[in-house]
């Protein structure tokens, strides 16, 4: 016989974490970004940290990665995103609230305002989503999160302070490379993988117009034309900047697109206007268009891997 009575189960197994659900975390994390917020210039070791502990993490060096992130004062957390079911990887500040808070993640942790990174672990690493301006370039965050779940294999990397709250300047990250998200970004575009830069201007900025899409200071590629047709289909009215020699917004001092341009990698500046930031339903439409994008340089990005093997 058994050593066990029927009548007496055995205690079922405690549950798992719960899953997270990106975009609340990620709302409650940029709900305070505002332009009197702090916002604490990084020293050269810092960044090199939290690149290389990034970089750490894409290659499945953890000890490592955890060891070089401690050094900046970040730490890793890993979670199951609720919508995707896919999981993911958080590299945030250890002073911010963890995820054992109820899963939202929020808080200014200690006022650095350096950011966050989150990494789609399902798939091997292929492209990155960047959210310079969150906040201030009012859901742009959110567009981010909904790109970020559209494709597998995305690196997520989010601004941590308004544009504004530095001094001179120094916290707008789409124009400063002394920044964390400039080290961050540089490392990912030096491993090759293209990106993807999200803005927002108001309608007085551009009357008439719903998005402006550049390759910054890079040449327009195959994909910048595909995106802007996209986005016209979906019934966008959308300035080609390629176009408009000297057209405004068309991201050409970017820091990242500069970068990236020097590399040869593939990289898009996308600015929107605030009714379609502002709407889910053209947010998500918007969304989609860009995924198609993300899954055209996976495609490009397989065929080259296979063509070095033969």
């Amino acid at each position: 016989m058994g050593n066990t009575d029927s009548r007496y189960p055995p205690p079922a197994a405690p549950p798992g974490p719960a899953p997270v659900d990106l975009a609340a975390r990620v709302d409650a994390f940029t709900a305070d970004f505002f332009p009197s917020g702090r916002y604490t210039v990084p020293g050269a070791a810092q960044r090199r940290a939290v690149a290389d502990g990034v970089l750490g993490v894409l290659d499945g060096r953890t000890g490592e990665a955890e060891r070089a992130l401690a050094r900046a004062g970040y730490r890793i957390t890993g979670f199951t995103e609720a919508v995707t079911g896919r999981p993911v990887t958080e590299i945030a500040e250890t002073g911010e609230t963890a995820a054992d808070d109820g899963g939202t993640g929020g808080g200014t942790g200690d006022g650095r305002g350096w950011g966050r990174v989150y990494l789609d672990r399902s798939a091997r690493p292929a492209w990155s989503v960047q959210v310079p301006h969150p906040a201030s370039d009012v859901r742009t965050e959110a567009l981010g999160v909904e790109l970020f779940r559209a494709v597998p294999g995305g690196v997520l990397v989010l601004a941590g302070a308004h544009r504004r709250a530095g001094a001179d300047g120094s916290s707008d990250v789409a124009h400063c490379s002394d920044t964390v998200f400039a080290a961050v970004v540089e490392a990912l575009t030096l491993r090759g993988l293209p990106g993807i830069q999200l803005h927002g201007f108001g309608a007085a900025g551009l009357p008439g117009r719903d998005a402006v899409v550049s390759s910054g200071a890079g040449r327009p590629g195959p994909a910048a034309e595909l995106t802007a047709a996209g986005l016209g289909g979906a019934g966008l009215v959308v300035r080609r900047a390629w176009r408009e020699p000297g057209a405004r917004l068309a991201g050409a001092t970017n820091v990242a697109g500069l970068f990236a341009a020097g590399l040869g990698v593939p990289w898009l500046h996308v600015e929107l206007a605030y009714g379609v930031r502002a709407d889910p339903a053209r947010r998500a439409a918007v969304a989609r268009v860009l995924a198609e994008t993300v899954r055209g340089w996976a495609a490009d990005q397989q065929g080259r891997r296979r063509r070095s093997i033969t």
